[in-house]
């Protein structure tokens, strides 16, 4: 069997989808599949096929798409400059795609719509797609955009054009999708609201090499907390939607009750010296340390006492599992796929989205009791290992690819 894993957005990315396909990839060699990882490397515009070192850059296309892509002869395509920034880089992702050849394969694994609606257009044969929902892409824009327009509801959003255009994205991919893949019951509910059968969805919680996380954590970390400190920790893409602002804000108000703690942040991302400026500007500045991008999260993890992970939406996000696997009781938003993560109290907790009141008193109680992190931090790890197995992780998609194609009455 011969498969692609492909996908619109930047490969390597520090972040979810990297981790998955990087993960599912050496599983499925593991299994015998042959594996080509197909996506977007930004610093230099290009489409690339990863394993195999062939690249197409965009900027070959670029000019000719926006000719004939332009505002006099299609003036409702290129009022909304969001919009047609999209389309003219998914014109751009098809063609390099088509260039690099997408047609030898048994199954395509795309890992987000726009990669799925851009595949299958291009597709001189019929072959089997499956499609992983990572995330909804459409309440994903729409916390974009409450950024910079805090009065914004998601009905609202959803409503207007750019949140049309983006679940019509979602609805295209999953209609043209022979199975579809999900991590949670959550964002399984999102695409039945978009009247996907029930018959097309296999639910398959996302996992972590054990062997290769338990050699990472044996790595020493750079740099011990300070004395005295106990170290709160998130790691993750430096973006609205993690909600690392209300991590912030919650600590800045928890400084009032006590200061015998760090907060440790592992990433980048657009926001990080608006983060920066915000941790300054409400005193703490000296008590959050940014990291950038870390090479080996579970060495950093060591360190931690508390990992919370804030985040407006987030599937299921690795971070969590990664922390858990540390034996770091883990505070998670009660949003989206978060709370299928912990059973509260017992593997972790759940905090309302965006309440800040409620983070702080719960950090405060935990930096109090010592004896509940370690009892909840060991009971998260012996969970993770227990239900976060990449070996079964990779089998069950394997299993999936066989069933796409003999739906699909396909050979191989």
């Amino acid at each position: 069997m011969k498969v692609l894993l492909v996908t619109y957005w930047e490969l390597t990315h520090m972040g979810g989808i990297w981790t998955y396909v990087k993960q599912l990839a050496d599983r499925l060699i593991a299994l015998g599949v042959e594996v080509d990882i197909m996506g977007t490397n930004g610093a230099n515009n290009e489409v690339y096929v990863r394993n195999l070192n062939r690249a197409f850059s965009k900027d070959k296309v670029w000019p000719m798409l926006q000719a004939k892509l332009n505002p006099t002869d299609l003036p409702q395509f290129t009022a909304d400059p969001l919009l047609a920034y999209y389309e003219l880089n998914r014109y751009a992702f098809e063609m390099a795609a088509a260039y690099l050849g997408v047609d030898h394969y048994d199954v395509i694994h795309a890992q987000d719509p726009v990669a799925a609606v851009a595949i299958k257009r291009i597709l001189n044969r019929s072959i089997p797609l499956v499609t992983s929902y990572h995330g909804a892409l459409a309440r994903e824009a729409f916390y974009d955009a409450q950024n910079s327009n805090p009065q914004l509801t998601l009905p609202s959003y959803l409503q207007s054009k750019r949140g049309r255009y983006f679940l019509s994205l979602e609805e295209r991919s999953a209609a043209q999708s022979e199975l579809i893949l999900v991590s949670s019951h959550w964002i399984k509910s999102t695409l039945t609201e978009l009247a996907v059968p029930e018959s097309k969805f296999r639910q398959i919680p996302y996992a972590v090499d054990l062997p290769a996380y338990r050699a990472s954590a044996a790595v020493k970390f750079r740099q011990r907390p300070p004395a005295g400190k106990k170290v709160i920790a998130f790691t993750g893409r430096l973006e609205y939607i993690k909600g690392v602002h209300v991590l912030i804000k919650a600590l800045a108000s928890l400084k009032n009750k006590r200061s015998d703690w760090v907060c440790w942040i592992a990433g980048e991302g657009n926001l990080t010296d608006e983060l920066r400026a915000q941790a300054a500007s409400t005193g703490i500045g000296a008590d959050v340390v940014f990291w950038g991008k870390l090479d080996n999260i579970p060495s950093f993890l060591r360190h931690a006492d508390i990992y919370v992970q804030p985040s407006l939406q987030d599937t299921q996000p690795f971070s969590v599992t990664e922390a858990q696997l540390a034996g770091v009781p883990v505070i998670v938003s009660g949003t989206a796929g978060m709370p299928e993560m912990v059973e509260p109290g017992r593997t972790g907790w759940v905090v309302p989205p965006q309440d800040v009141d409620s983070l702080r008193e719960l950090l405060n109680a935990l930096l109090e009791d010592d004896v509940t992190r370690r009892t909840v931090g060991a009971a998260a790890k012996a969970w993770a290992e227990q239900h976060r197995s990449l070996e079964v992780m990779g089998l069950r998609t394997f299993q999936v690819y066989q069933e796409a194609i003999y739906r699909g009455g396909h050979t191989i």
